[in-house]
C-alpha cells in the first residue's frame, strides 16, 4: 500500500478537510471531476442509503433529544494498490458518494494526487467566498447593544 502520507495521523487530519470541501460542492461538479480518474477501483460497499438519527439541543446546555433521521449515502472503494476512498453525503445521490470517495482515492495516491489538489483547492476558494459573502450579509443585520443609547439624558 503505498500512500502520500506517511502516517496514519496525517491522512485522518487531511482526510477530514478535503471531505469537507468535498461534501459542499454541487453534485454535478464532483461527478464530473471524478469521472477524470483513470485508475481502476473495486467496490468494496456500493453506494447504499441508509438512515442516521440526528440529535438537537435547545441553547448550548440543554438536553440532547431526537431530532428526527435523515438519509444518508455512504460509498468505500480500495484502488489496486490497496487504499481506501470513503464517500459519505447527507441525501440519496449514489454518483456523488461514489464520486467523493474517488477523490478521496486520488488524493492520497502519488500519481493522481497534484490534479485532485488543484480541483480542490479551487473549489476551497469557491466555498471560502460563498462563506465569506453569507458572513457580510448576516454582519450587515448585527445590532451592538452595547453601543445603543438608552435614552436617559
Amino acid at each position: 500500500m503505498v500512500s502520500r502520507f506517511s502516517a496514519e495521523n496525517k491522512l485522518r487530519e487531511a482526510r477530514r478537510d478535503w471531505l469537507a470541501t468535498l461534501v459542499r460542492v454541487p453534485a454535478n461538479e464532483v461527478i464530473e471531476a471524478a469521472n477524470g480518474f483513470d485508475f481502476n477501483v473495486v467496490t468494496l460497499k456500493g453506494p447504499e442509503v441508509g438512515l442516521l438519527m440526528t440529535n438537537g439541543r435547545i441553547h448550548s446546555t440543554g438536553r440532547p433529544f431526537h431530532l428526527g433521521e435523515v438519509s444518508l449515502t455512504k460509498c468505500v472503494l480500495r484502488d489496486g494498490q490497496g487504499l481506501l476512498g470513503y464517500g459519505h453525503i447527507i441525501g440519496r445521490n449514489k454518483q456523488q458518494a461514489r464520486a467523493i470517495a474517488l477523490f478521496d482515492l486520488a488524493l492520497q495516491r502519488d500519481d493522481s494526487a497534484e490534479a485532485a489538489l488543484t480541483r480542490l483547492n479551487a473549489w476551497g476558494e469557491e466555498i471560502a467566498e460563498i462563506d465569506a459573502m453569507k458572513s457580510e450579509a448576516v454582519e450587515e443585520t448585527r445590532v451592538d447593544f452595547f453601543t445603543m443609547v438608552r435614552g436617559e439624558s
